[in-house]
């Protein structure tokens, strides 16, 4: 388990208003609140897991065979009623 290192922050008082709000709306102290979204926004930075990273090469490896099975978009977009002006 990694350690953990105590930072002392300065936020304007608006932005501590809204991040109040938003904590209070998931049931979350603002410490905790905030301890999440920098965990989360850190995570996202972060580099790919061996998970992800492994798929990706299985995707890359069937791309460059061949063997790689892909549907086109329009066909996507006929099966679920989605218009070009919808997406783009």
């Amino acid at each position: 388990m990694m350690g953990k290192t105590k930072k002392l922050i300065e936020l304007d008082n608006r932005a501590i208003e809204v991040l109040e709000k938003q904590a209070k709306l998931q049931k979350r102290s603002l410490k905790n609140y905030l301890e999440f979204l920098i965990e989360n926004t850190a995570l996202n930075f972060s580099e790919p897991s061996e998970e992800y990273k492994a798929m990706m090469d299985d995707l890359l490896e069937r791309q460059k065979n061949g063997t790689l099975e892909t549907i086109p978009i329009d066909e996507i977009r006929k099966k679920y009623g989605i218009s070009r002006k919808t997406v783009d």
